[in-house]
């Protein structure tokens, strides 16, 4: 096979696999009450959520993701640099606010949608979330634990692993 060839049958392969991700569809139980009510949450209008049943305040998007409907390209990074990013943003007081940091795997729990798959999270309240892993503080090297956003399950990956991150802070 030459080497043309090799590169059209790849790109080919490239494009529809991507062709595939951008044409999935959530997958919702209706019989099934949801975990996440858009209720739940107080949209403050400056791309922070509060979750009244956790008392946490959530980014509205992923890192990367800018807006009132997450526009942009998430950003997927290893777990160390998910890390200094927090800490970064959390010195930068983001919507007047600091403290922002990774969140705990239970947290990240708390927002997994259970009647839904691909993604496995409510789309009125997080919108634009891609099905994708989203990593935790929870740690043990060379190990970093994050939520599967696809099927709303919980991984230890590896800490070189690519994954996007969702940050938290405490009201309290």
């Amino acid at each position: 096979m030459t080497i043309k060839r090799l590169t059209l049958v790849l790109g080919s392969s490239l494009l529809l696999s991507c062709a595939n991700w951008a044409m999935a569809q959530q997958n919702c139980q209706g019989n099934i009450p949801a975990s996440t009510p858009v209720q739940r949450f107080n949209d403050q209008g400056n791309g922070t959520l509060i979750d009244t049943n956790t008392g946490l305040m959530w980014k509205k998007c992923l890192e990367g993701q800018t807006g009132e409907r997450c526009v942009g390209s998430a950003l997927r990074m290893e777990w160390d640099r998910a890390a200094n990013l927090a800490q970064l943003v959390g010195s930068d007081n983001f919507a007047g606010y600091a403290g922002w940091r990774l969140p705990t795997l239970d947290e990240l729990n708390s927002i997994v949608e259970q009647r839904c798959v691909e993604p496995a999270a409510n789309l009125d309240v997080f919108p634009r979330m891609p099905a994708v892993g989203l990593w935790s503080m929870n740690q043990v090297d060379p190990l970093a634990w994050s939520m599967d956003f696809a099927k709303g399950r919980a991984y230890e990956n590896l800490k070189g692993a690519g994954m996007y991150i969702r940050l938290v802070r405490n009201l309290r």
